[in-house]
Parts: C-alpha cells; sequence; structure tokens
C-alpha cells in the first residue's frame, strides 16, 4: 500500500484539486512525497496506536529496501511527463540516504558484540533519536520558511501545508477502508498498516526534491516534517484510548475449534 495507494492517492488529490494542489512544484512535492518509503517514526506512533511493533518494524525494513529501487521508478513514471526526471540519479540518491544508513546499521548489528550493544548503545538510541528528529523537524519548518514573505504572499506556503496534510489524511483514510473492509484483518494488525502507509519519509522526500528538482518542490516535504508528526501523535492517541477487538488474524473453517 505505501508504494501504490499513497502515490495513487497523490495523483488523485492533484487531480481533484488542480488550482490548489495540481500545479508546479506543489504537484511535484506532493507526488514525491507519496512515492518515498515509509518513516522510522512509524514504528512509535504504531506501538502507542496498539498496533504490532513487530509487524511495523518489519514493514519500514521492507519499504526501505524496495523504495531504493520502486521510488525512482514511481517518480519517473508520475512526473516524467510534467518535469525533467533523471531515474538514475534518484536511484544513487536514494541508495546513498536509505540503503547506506541501514546497511552500516545492520553491520554494526553483526559485528559488535551483543553485550556492548546492550549496555553501552542501547541506553543511548532513544536520546539519539529524539535529538535527531527535532533537527530534521528544525530543518524541514527552516526550509519551509526560508523567505516567508514571498511564500506566504504567493500562497505557496498555504497550498505546501495543505498538501502535506491531505496526503497522510485521505491515504490513511483509503488504507484504513482496504485493511477493514477488503482484507479483514485483526485490529491491530488494521492500526499498523495504516500507520504504516499513512507515514512516510519526509526527509527523504525533501532531499530528492532539494537535490533533483525545482526548489519549490521541496516545500510540501518540509511541511510533511511538521504535519506528519502531529497527524501521527493524533491518530495513536486516539487508537490508544480505544480498546483492542479480540479477533483471529485469519478466519476459522468449519470444524476446527
Amino acid at each position: 500500500m505505501c508504494f501504490f495507494l499513497m502515490p495513487l492517492t497523490a495523483v488523485i488529490l492533484s487531480c481533484i484539486f488542480p488550482r490548489l494542489l495540481g500545479e508546479g512544484d506543489i504537484r511535484t512535492g506532493l507526488i514525491l512525497l507519496g512515492c518515498v518509503s515509509g518513516g522510522q517514526a512509524s514504528n512509535l506512533f504504531a506501538l502507542l496506536a496498539g498496533g504490532d511493533a513487530a509487524l511495523s518494524v518489519v514493514c519500514t525494513l521492507i519499504t526501505t529496501l524496495l523504495g531504493a529501487f520502486v521510488t525512482p521508478l514511481a517518480v519517473g513514471a508520475l512526473l516524467g511527463s510534467s518535469v525533467s526526471v533523471d531515474p538514475v540519479a534518484v536511484l544513487r540518491s536514494v541508495a546513498t540516504l536509505a540503503l547506506l544508513p541501514l546497511s552500516t546499521g545492520l553491520a554494526l548489528g553483526m559485528i559488535l558484540p551483543k553485550k556492548v550493544l546492550v549496555r553501552r548503545v542501547r541506553p543511548l538510541c532513544p536520546n539519539v533519536g529524539l535529538a535527531a528528529t527535532l533537527v530534521l523537524v528544525g530543518g524541514g519548518a527552516s526550509g519551509l520558511s526560508s523567505d516567508p514573505f514571498v511564500m506566504f504572499s504567493s500562497g505557496l506556503l498555504m497550498r505546501a501545508v495543505l498538501a502535506a496534510t491531505f496526503l497522510p489524511l485521505v491515504g490513511g483514510s483509503f488504507a484504513l477502508l482496504v485493511t477493514w473492509k477488503m482484507m479483514k484483518l485483526s485490529d491491530k494488525s488494521i492500526r499498523t498498516l495504516v500507520v504504516e502507509t499513512f507515514s512516510k519519509s519526509p526527509t527523504l522526500a525533501y532531499v530528492l526534491a532539494r537535490k533533483h528538482f525545482d526548489s519549490g518542490a521541496s516545500s510540501v516535504p518540509a511541511a510533511a516534517m511538521v504535519t506528519l508528526g502531529i497527524i501521527g501523535a493524533a491518530v495513536a492517541s486516539i487508537w490508544a484510548g480505544i480498546p483492542l477487538k479480540e479477533t483471529d488474524e485469519f478466519p476459522k473453517y468449519e470444524g476446527e475449534s
């Protein structure tokens, strides 16, 4: 759903609101945000929402690996006719930004003794993660308001915030409908997959936009660094207050106890 439902949602939004979200850099940033892999914040949101933390980590890992190849193809297919796109350059950027840190972490996990990881490294991870998140959000906010008067007067700021808000809300609603009505999964799995679907990686989208597209395209991912955190925390808080339904992951056949 990460690489099908969200890009489709971005295209639908740009078509439904052509003057608001379907023109120029806003459309480019919106579709680029829809095409990137899931963000690491989804693991925390899924845990707080009462979802399956292990499933969330697996989904994030898989989308990160697939994103190195799917993101350039999706961006080229959806934006190639309207803006100049170099899929090979996007592929190199995604591999450097996503696969290199992931491979480094996995390699260190295999090389370093477990006692060192558990006793010395693991206690530092929450604080390091929080500090990194604050830096990324602050960087996104500063990138969004590099020239606030021009962005506000031109309406670019409002359109960027609306795009970064509509995409996770609408895409998450579609994911809820698909997992609840069509896939008929357990409540725990539904919460996890919905969070994984709408929680994109705005940092990756921001860097790709700054490197491969016009500077205005980065306004949507920059805004998403803020809006996704707010929406994710709100969804997690709402679901945390709703008890999980005791349902089976798969329906039982007649004769099974």
